[in-house]
């Protein structure tokens, strides 16, 4: 058997073999506990992904129900709303307005103006439909306008009174959008009847929106 020596120890060849193996597998595990640490991070990371994805776009449209036929006096059924508990409305459609196709979160939709640039909707929920300054400052953040005091949007609010209800009215404008809305609550829900559009435009058609909110029937 050989003898090797390490500084003044002398140690036999074949267990130098063995020392040196044993050295390499040390190093080959070390290397990849570290790599296993690394993969394991990772993993942690993307799983967090998924919490920064956007929302999923709104549903589109409802398909158009049949036409009924047309009441006396010009007042005009109102189209089913998406709330089956929602009672049945109806009103009387000014001269100029087209009553369109309601998406799925509408109870139903008219455009007015030239160029049909003026988008008027009626929307309905159960309940009371969040408080006033809530419902008037997101109106106004999507026009770009910024957030207003409870206090200060109390101010702004006008009464309109209607055939069977009255409405709190708000008339809010930015630099090239002008939004007018009503609202009223009444029996277990919430009404909103809302015109947004250019500006020019929406002041030519507010006096056929007051007319269309006080004609409103429940």
């Amino acid at each position: 058997m050989k003898i090797s020596s390490i500084g003044n120890i002398l140690v036999p060849t074949d267990r130098m073999k063995q020392w040196s193996v044993f050295l390499s597998l040390s190093l080959v595990l070390a290397a990849l506990s570290a790599c296993e640490k690394k993969a394991e991070i990772k993993v942690y990371r993307v799983s967090k992904a998924p919490l920064e994805e956007p929302q999923p776009e709104q549903q589109s449209a409802m398909p158009t129900n049949a036409a009924s036929p047309p009441m006396p006096g010009g007042l005009a059924p109102a189209v089913p709303a998406r709330d089956s508990a929602a009672p049945q409305i109806k009103w009387k459609t000014p001269e100029g307005w087209t009553e369109v196709p309601p998406s799925s979160m509408r109870y139903a939709s008219f455009k007015a103006g030239s160029d049909s640039k003026i988008d008027i909707s009626i929307v309905t929920f159960p309940g009371e439909g969040g408080s006033d300054g809530d419902n008037v400052n997101r109106w106004r953040q999507q026009i770009g306008l910024p957030p207003m005091s409870p206090a200060a949007v109390a101010s702004q609010v006008v009464p309109l009174k209607g055939a069977d209800a009255t409405f709190s009215t708000v008339d809010i404008a930015s630099a090239d959008v002008r939004t007018i809305a009503a609202w009223t609550r009444r029996d277990g829900h919430v009404w909103f009847v809302k015109a947004t559009g250019p500006g020019a435009a929406v002041e030519k058609e507010k006096s056929h929106f007051v007319k269309f909110v006080e004609s409103v029937r429940f």
